[in-house]
C-alpha cells in the first residue's frame, strides 16, 4: 500500500482537510534530518511550457499543511502513543506552525507535572485547547515526520514520569446525545408431534433505553404468547443510571442487582453507587504487583511473563517503582531484567498469582446499596442496606469486607487475599444471624446463627505451564443463612428448603507437549439433607492437527450419596475446509453414557458472502439404546442485512418436526429519525453522513448508511478510544467523503454522534486550453481562496460540485493567475467521468 493510501485510509482529517487526491498531493514528506533554510526545491523540474510554478510554500524543511493528523508519538525514543495532533498556523509568526495537543494527550506522555517550573503557568496552559510540548515543558522538542505519520517527542529526564499509553482524561468522555433505542430478539416456534396437537409460540426479548442529559433510562422485559392464548409480559428490570466521574462509579436507581465480588449477588429495588472498573485504564484494572528495584545508571528495564515481554522502559539512576503493568494472565511469575548503560545486567523474579479479590496496592473498590429485596414469588420483600469495600494494601495483601443488614437479619464478612510464592490465596469468613422467622419454619427456636468459610487458591506454574484453581466453601451449621435464604424462609417451610453444607470446585489445565492439552474440573456439593449430595467431575484431552482438532471428554455424576454413578463419554472431531472462497467446518461427535445409550452426530457449518453475512448449518443425528434407533436431522440459516438479522431453522424426527423463524437487531431513535442495525449493544455511535447512502461501516458486519444519511454502530467499548471508519466503496460517484475515520470515547450506555462531512456534486474533468499556458501543479482556488484541486498532466483539472468562480494560480504576479470558464453538461452519462473543455482567462488582460 502506498503512503498516500495509508494517509487516506487511516488519518482522520479536519473539515478543511479532504481525503481527495488533490489534498493528498499537496502534503509533503518531512526529512527527519533538518536542512538549511536556504536550500530550495529545483522548480525547473516542474517547469511547464517555459513557466515556473511557485514552490515557496514548500521551500522550508518540515513544511506541513494546517489540519488534523493521526500519528504515532514516540516519547524519548521508547514508548509509542497513537495520538491526534492539530497543526495550525501561528498568526504571530508567519509561516510557523503550532502543534497542538490536549490535556489528555499530555497525561499519556507521563510528564511529572508537579516537577515543572512555574506551576501557575502550567495550570493555565493545561486549561487551553492547544497545548504545545515546547511551551509546557522546558527544553522539550517535538519533530513531526508526515511521510511516516509519526513524531519524536523528547522530554528532559528531570520531568519524566510514568508513560500512560491507555490513559484518557475523563473530560474527553462523551455523554452523547438525547436518543432512545430498542434491542430486540424475536422468535416464533411451531411444533408438530405425532399424536398431539400442534403447538406454537412467539417470544420477544426487549431491552429499551433512553438517554437524556447524561442519565440513562433502561428497561428489560420479555413478551410471550403460547398457542394464541393470553399474552404474558415479564418486566425483568427497570432502572436509571448515571456516571459519578469523581468516584469512578455508577449511580443507579430502580430495579438492579448487587455486586457479587464479595457477597452473594441478588436483585433489588432501590439505589446503589458502586465502583465501575471499566473507567480505569487497562494498566490500572485488576491486580498486578508494583515492581521495585534500583538502577545504577540510565538503565533499561524489561519485564517478561512466560515468553512475552509485557513491559520495557528506561529508568533514571536510583530507586524505581513500576506500577502500571498489564500482565497477560492472572498468574505467572514476572522476570525482571535491568540492563545498565555499561552493559551490566541484573535479574530478579517477582512472584505473581492473583485471585478475583486482589487489587493493586493503593487502589480500592466499593459499593453501597439501599433498597428492597426483589422477587416476584415472595409476598414480603424486606428492606435492606448493604456495603462492600476492597483495598489493596501491598503487593501481597488485599483486605476486603462487606455487610448486609435488614430487619431481623444481618451478615458481616471479613477477608484477605494474599499472594505467596506458592500461589494466591483468599480466605474470608461470613457471620449471619436471623430471628423472628415464621413459626412454621422452626417452632422450637426461631433464631438462626452461623458462619461460612470460603477459601480460594490460584496458581500458574511456569516451567510446566500448569494452571490450577480451587474454591472451597464450608458452612459451620445448618443455621447459616445467606440473605436470599432468609427471604425465602419467610414464605416457605423449612423442610422444603435445601441448605448447603459445603461446596468444593477445582479446575486444572495442563499442556502435555506434542500430545495437546489436558483439562480437569469438578464440583462436590453437600447438603444438610444428605440425600441431595452431588458430585460431578470431568476430564478432557484436546489435540490440534494440521487437518483439524480432536477433543475427548469423560465425565461422571454421583447423586444421593450412593455408590451408583452415571458416566458419559464424548469424542468430537472438527475439520475446516475451503468451500469456494469461504470456509466451512465439518464436526463429528460420538457419545456414550455407559448404559447402552450411544449417539452419533455430524454437522456442516459455514459462512458466505463478501462480509460473511450468511451463516448456515445442517446436521444429522442418530441415537441407539435398548429400545432401538432414533434419527433426526435439520438445518439453520441466518442472514444479516443492513437493517436486521433474520434466521430460520428446522428439526425433523420420526414423530416430530419443529420450525422457527427469528429476527434480532436494534432500532435507534434520534432527532433526525429512526435508524436500524442488525447488531445489538448498549454503547453506540450515531453516524451522520449526508448523501452517503450505501457507505459501509468498517468492521460493522454489514451495517451501512441509510437513505437519510444515518447509520448506527452498536458495539462501542465505554471509556476507551473507539475508531469508527466509513468505507466509501459503494458510494455514488457524485458523493465524496471529506472524512472517513474518527475516534470517540463514549461513556457507558452513551449514544455519541459522529458527523462525516460530504461533498456532493457531479464530478468533472476540465481540459483547459493552454492560453495562457498553465503549468502542471498550479493551484485551483474557489471564491473564498480555498484550494479545491490542482492542475494535473495535460492540463486536466478534477472538480466536484458547482462553484460560482474558480481561479488557477501558479505565482504571485497578476500574470500568473487566470479565471476558469466552462459549461457544465446537463446530463452526465453513467460510468466514466465527464470531460469538458474549459478556458482560463488571464486576469492580466
Amino acid at each position: 500500500m502506498s503512503p498516500q493510501a495509508v494517509f487516506a485510509e487511516e488519518t482522520p482529517l479536519s473539515e478543511s482537510q479532504s481525503t481527495s487526491e488533490s489534498d493528498i498531493q499537496k502534503t509533503t514528506e518531512v526529512d527527519e534530518n533538518p536542512v538549511d533554510d536556504d536550500q530550495m526545491f529545483d522548480s525547473s523540474l516542474l517547469k511547464g511550457m517555459g513557466q515556473n510554478i511557485d514552490l515557496s510554500r514548500f521551500a522550508k524543511a518540515g513544511a506541513i499543511d494546517a489540519g488534523t493528523y493521526r500519528i504515532d508519538v514516540i516519547v524519548n525514543g521508547q514508548s509509542s502513543l497513537r495520538q491526534t495532533v492539530t497543526v495550525i498556523k501561528d498568526e504571530a509568526e508567519e509561516g510557523e506552525k503550532r502543534f497542538c495537543f490536549t490535556a489528555s494527550d499530555v497525561a499519556q506522555w507521563g510528564v511529572d507535572i508537579p516537577s515543572l517550573p512555574n506551576q501557575k503557568k502550567v495550570k493555565q496552559l493545561l486549561q487551553e485547547s492547544c497545548i504545545e510540548a515546547k511551551m509546557l515543558i522546558p527544553d522539550a522538542t517535538f519533530s513531526m515526520n508526515l511521510a511516516k505519520l509519526n513524531a519524536q517527542l523528547s522530554i528532559p529526564q528531570a520531568y519524566v514520569g510514568m508513560v500512560r499509553p491507555d490513559y484518557i482524561d475523563p473530560e474527553d468522555w462523551d455523554a452523547g446525545i438525547t436518543a432512545g433505542y430498542i434491542n430486540y430478539s424475536t422468535n416464533a416456534f411451531l411444533n408438530k408431534q405425532t399424536g398431539s396437537d400442534d403447538s406454537s409460540s412467539f417470544s420477544a426479548n426487549l431491552r429499551t433505553g433512553i438517554n437524556i442529559a447524561g442519565w440513562r433510562f433502561r428497561h428489560d422485559g420479555r413478551y410471550e404468547n403460547k398457542n394464541d392464548e393470553a399474552s404474558d409480559y415479564d418486566s425483568q428490570k427497570t432502572y436509571v443510571q448515571t456516571d459519578v466521574t469523581g468516584a469512578l462509579s455508577q449511580f443507579t436507581v430502580g430495579e438492579y442487582f448487587t455486586p457479587g465480588e464479595t457477597l452473594d449477588s441478588f436483585s433489588f429495588t432501590g439505589i446503589q453507587i458502586a465502583s465501575d472498573e471499566s473507567m480505569l485504564p487497562e494498566t490500572e484494572r485488576g491486580f498486578a504487583p508494583v515492581v521495585r528495584g534500583t538502577a545504577d545508571t540510565n538503565a533499561k528495564v524489561t519485564i517478561t511473563q512466560g515468553d512475552n515481554v509485557i513491559y520495557e522502559s528506561t529508568v533514571a539512576p536510583g530507586p524505581f517503582a513500576i506500577n502500571d503493568l498489564y500482565p497477560n494472565s492472572n498468574s505467572g511469575d514476572l522476570d525482571v531484567e535491568v540492563t545498565e548503560a555499561d552493559g551490566r545486567v541484573k535479574r530478579f523474579t517477582v512472584p505473581f498469582s492473583a485471585v478475583i479479590q486482589m487489587l493493586r496496592p493503593g487502589t480500592s473498590r466499593f459499593s453501597t446499596t439501599l433498597g428492597r429485596f426483589r422477587d416476584d414469588n415472595i409476598s414480603d420483600e424486606p428492606e435492606f442496606a448493604q456495603g462492600t469495600y476492597r483495598r489493596g494494601i501491598t503487593n501481597d495483601l488485599t483486605l476486603y469486607t462487606g455487610a448486609t443488614g435488614a430487619q431481623d437479619y444481618y451478615a458481616f464478612l471479613a477477608g484477605a487475599a494474599v499472594g505467596t510464592p506458592l500461589g494466591a490465596i483468599s480466605l474470608d469468613v461470613t457471620h449471619t444471624q436471623a430471628s423472628n422467622l415464621s413459626v412454621d419454619a422452626r417452632p422450637e427456636d426461631d433464631k438462626f446463627s452461623g458462619e461460612s468459610y470460603r477459601l480460594s487458591y490460584n496458581r500458574f506454574i511456569d516451567y510446566s505451564q500448569t494452571n490450577i484453581s480451587i474454591t472451597a466453601s464450608r458452612f459451620s451449621n445448618e443455621d447459616y443463612l445467606a440473605f436470599s435464604d432468609f427471604v425465602q424462609l419467610s414464605d416457605n417451610p423449612l423442610n422444603d428448603f435445601n441448605r448447603e453444607k459445603s461446596r468444593y470446585q477445582f479446575n486444572l489445565d495442563q499442556p502435555i507437549g506434542d500430545y495437546g492439552s489436558i483439562y480437569m474440573s469438578g464440583v462436590v456439593q453437600n447438603y444438610w439433607d444428605s440425600e441431595q449430595d452431588t458430585t460431578t467431575f470431568q476430564i478432557g484431552l484436546n489435540k490440534s492437527f494440521s487437518w483439524g482438532n480432536v477433543n475427548l471428554t469423560a465425565s461422571r455424576d454421583l447423586e444421593d450419596d450412593s455408590d451408583e454413578s452415571s458416566d458419559s463419554f464424548l469424542l468430537t472431531i472438527s475439520m475446516p475446509f475451503e468451500l469456494g472462497s469461504d470456509r466451512a467446518y465439518i464436526n463429528t461427535s460420538v457419545s456414550s453414557d455407559g448404559d447402552d445409550k450411544h449417539g452419533f452426530r455430524t454437522s456442516l457449518n459455514g459462512t458466505g458472502g463478501a462480509n460473511d453475512q450468511l451463516n448456515y448449518g445442517v446436521y444429522g443425528a442418530a441415537d441407539l439404546d435398548s429400545s432401538g434407533n432414533t434419527e433426526n436431522y435439520g438445518g439453520d440459516l441466518q442472514y444479516r442485512t443492513s437493517l436486521t438479522q433474520l434466521g430460520t431453522s428446522t428439526s425433523q424426527g420420526e414423530d416430530f418436526s419443529q420450525y422457527t423463524v427469528s429476527a434480532t437487531g436494534t432500532l435507534l431513535a434520534h432527532s433526525g429519525g429512526l435508524v436500524a442495525s442488525p447488531e445489538q449493544g448498549d454503547t453506540m455511535a450515531l453516524i451522520e453522513a449526508e448523501g452517503a447512502e450505501g457507505a459501509a461501516i468498517r468492521g460493522g458486519l454489514g451495517t451501512k448508511v441509510n437513505a437519510g444519511g444515518y447509520a448506527a454502530v452498536t458495539n462501542l467499548t465505554p471509556y476507551r478510544k473507539n475508531t469508527v471508519a466509513l468505507d466509501p466503496k459503494g458510494l455514488s460517484r457524485d458523493v465524496e467523503l471529506s472524512l472517513t475515520s474518527q475516534e470517540t470515547v463514549p461513556r457507558r450506555g452513551a449514544v455519541v454522534k459522529l458527523e462525516y462531512p460530504t461533498v456532493t456534486g457531479s464530478p468533472l474533468l476540465l481540459r483547459v486550453k493552454r492560453d495562457p499556458k498553465i503549468p502542471f501543479g498550479a493551484q485551483v482556488l474557489d471564491a473564498a481562496g480555498e484550494q479545491v484541486s490542482l492542475v494535473g498532466q495535460g492540463g486536466l483539472i478534477f472538480i466536484r460540485g458547482e462553484y460560482p468562480e474558480l481561479r488557477v494560480v501558479w505565482g504571485q504576479g497578476i500574470d500568473e493567475s487566470c479565471t476558469l470558464v466552462y459549461d457544465r453538461p446537463e446530463d452526465a452519462p453513467d460510468g466514466n467521468y465527464v470531460q469538458v473543455q474549459a478556458q482560463c482567462i488571464s486576469e492580466a488582460s
